[in-house]
């Protein structure tokens, strides 16, 4: 990263220096003597105004990942300070700066300096012992509060201000600077700050504390905060004196990439879709192709035996027969032991002919009868 920084003077709404700076995705915020000061964000930032005079001190930071604003409170929901129980995070809407929420840190924090760092909805700030902490940002409920241990640099405390590697106050004693996670090296954390007389924007692992110089800046005088802007690709700090100006608002052209941001909360439920209307119809279709022989099916069942059918009733009784013709005349003489004998069969064959179609008469009766017994049955 390169010096290549432009300035605008703040004095005109701002009078003398006083407090933190912090920024959103759209704007550039700073608590002067006079009140909050906004400008919009750019390299030279651009459209000042003073959006609060009298705003007074307070404690607030923009994450420069997801641009909401928070504002850090003690154990009394007033405005930390230095040597206070941290206890509650108030979230803010940009627009007034009204109430959006408070949460409830899981475990409370007692602060030696002032000292807090944020980016991708995380914050993380030292305690009185020299232990850095972690929070999950939030607007209601309990905070994951988690305790990652104590600065293992004590050399070089970030605490020490105006030291070779340390964090500046500001005049009502709070200093800020950027929460990095390097999702690279295991989501390790770092935080960026100013280190001022030193003229330098200086990255600390945490807790181990070790320190790599990102870029040094001609006159960072009093600079106590530092933030920073990933979609433009800029840094943004107080500087009294930069750029010849005398309550510089100064912003720096870096090479970065940001970090991923916290997961979003789930989407709304999505509309259920109407019922779609009939189209109109199709053309007809080309004709099928013809199809394929179908296969020889299976033979059949047998047919059940039909029923045996009712026999006739006797016919009508025929004419009678014409006469037999007239014997011929016996021309041989026959004796008369002779003709009774013929006589006498002639008579019994008759007689066996009568009995023999009497006999067929009754069975045919018989029969007629028993059928229609079967079928009363």
């Amino acid at each position: 990263m390169t010096d290549n920084c432009r300035a605008v003077d703040m004095t005109e709404y701002s009078g003398d220096d006083g407090g933190l700076l912090w920024s959103t995705r759209r704007h550039i915020y700073y608590e002067g003597d006079r009140g909050q000061v906004r400008y919009d964000s750019s390299s030279p930032p651009t459209g000042g105004e003073l959006m609060r005079k009298g705003w007074g001190t307070h404690a607030v930071h923009g994450d420069p990942i997801t641009g909401k604003l928070y504002e850090l409170l003690d154990k009394d929901k007033k405005v930390l300070k230095s040597k206070k129980q941290f206890a509650y995070i108030r979230c803010l809407h940009e627009a007034n700066y009204s109430d959006a929420g408070v949460a409830e840190l899981g475990t409370k924090i007692m602060m030696g300096r002032y000292l807090a760092f944020v980016g991708g909805g995380e914050l993380s700030v030292q305690n009185k012992y020299k232990k850095w902490f972690l929070i999950e940002l939030g607007c209601k409920g309990k905070l994951q509060t988690r305790d990652i241990g104590k600065d293992q640099n004590k050399k070089h405390p970030i605490g020490e201000s105006k030291g070779k590697q340390g964090l500046h106050a500001c005049e009502r004693g709070q200093s800020g600077g950027i929460l990095e996670r390097d999702m690279k090296n295991g989501g390790r954390h770092s935080v960026v700050y100013p280190n001022y007389p030193n003229n330098r924007i200086l990255r600390r692992t945490i807790p181990a504390g070790n320190i790599t110089v990102l870029t040094t800046v001609d006159k960072m005088t009093d600079a106590c905060s530092l933030s920073v802007d990933y979609d433009r690709s800029l840094w943004y700090f107080h500087g009294e004196g930069a750029k010849d100006k005398n309550e510089a608002l100064v912003s720096c052209l870096a090479s970065m990439r940001a970090p991923p941001g916290p997961p979003g909360a789930p989407g709304m439920a999505g509309v259920q879709p109407g019922q779609a209307a009939a189209g109109r119809p199709g053309s007809p279709g080309p004709p099928g192709h013809i199809g394929h022989r179908g296969h020889t099916g299976p033979v059949g069942d047998m047919g059940k035996q039909g029923l045996q059918g009712i026999p006739g009733s006797d016919g009508e009784k025929g004419p009678p027969g014409a006469p037999p013709p007239a014997p011929k005349p016996i021309t041989n003489k026959v004796s008369k032991v002779t003709f009774i004998g013929l006589l006498g069969l002639h008579s019994a064959f008759l007689g066996t002919v009568y009995f023999v179609l009497k006999l067929r008469a009754s069975a045919v009766q018989k029969a007629t009868i028993d059928d229609h017994e079967d079928e009363s049955h």
